[in-house]
């Protein structure tokens, strides 16, 4: 019989191997973004410690117009879907929450349908959509999309459930609004499951390329992560250090946010 003490390690040693195997890729970027052009070559790309420190890769990367421009790009249009589809998607969760309407669940079914559609099924619709509003070829093609996304709707009403409903039919009593319900007792309750929400959307936006792809034709407009691969024309040193840079924000931000998004997605029941 093999011991707890024993299980646990081998469990901690297996868990270990896995985090490095998933760790390594990013860390070879990170240290090679800081090597010269030649040790890269030399090296293949995978010497983890370089010989030489330089900058040289970032300060050229600062100097490109085109990367500034990619980058603000990918910012542009994440910062502008994740507070559009928090605020969307928590005015939406309420009505389905707290307040009680005819073909409610009904509505809501239709909401997990679209949500469960693959994207490839909703980019036709979309793009015809996009082309009646006149918006095609701008980033308001894919950020009108992304603001009223339903997973948000699904991840906070989830979440809301969990409030007991005491709590709303106690401040309805004492004379509270509906406003001042969902700002006072629903907003502080379910901070974990916003930020949760945020952290995927951000994510999600962060890294889009179907959308770009279809909806964007002038590479100015384009964000880094359809533009990243181009962005160096070859140069490893370059490409390392541009991918540090797009690799930096998500990692913070979930980094920051690990403990509020597990247990977010716990409240939220989300698997």
């Amino acid at each position: 019989m093999i011991s707890q003490r024993t299980r646990h390690c081998l469990r901690l040693i297996i868990l270990s191997l896995v985090g490095v195997a998933f760790l390594f890729p990013l860390a070879i970027t990170f240290t090679n973004s800081f090597m010269s052009e030649q040790e890269i070559l030399n090296n293949y790309g995978v010497r983890l410690i370089p010989q030489e420190v330089t900058t040289i890769q970032y300060r050229t990367l600062a100097e490109q117009a085109v990367f500034i421009t990619q980058l603000s790009n990918s910012v542009h249009i994440t910062v502008i879907v994740l507070f559009g589809n928090l605020i969307i998607s928590l005015l939406t969760a309420y009505g389905f929450t707290c307040w009680k309407w005819k073909h409610k669940e009904v509505l809501f079914f239709v909401y997990i349908v679209v949500m469960l559609m693959p994207l490839q099924a909703v980019l036709v619709p979309n793009f015809i959509i996009a082309d009646q509003l006149g918006i095609t070829r701008t980033h308001w093609a894919i950020i009108f999309p992304g603001i009223f996304a339903p997973f948000g709707t699904f991840v906070l009403r989830q979440t809301m459930k969990a409030i007991p409903t005491a709590n709303y039919e106690a401040a309805r009593l004492d004379g509270a609004g509906e406003f001042s319900i969902f700002l006072c007792i629903v907003i502080p309750q379910i901070k974990s499951g916003i930020a949760a929400l945020a952290m995927l959307v951000f994510i999600d936006y962060w890294n889009l390329v179907e959308q770009t792809i279809i909806f964007i034709r002038d590479y100015r407009m384009l964000p880094l992560s359809v533009f990243l691969s181009h962005i160096g024309e070859g140069h490893m040193g370059l490409i390392f250090a541009a991918s540090s840079v797009y690799m930096a924000f998500p990692v913070m931000w979930l980094i920051f946010g690990q403990r509020h998004l597990q247990k977010g997605i716990k409240l939220s029941g989300v698997k």
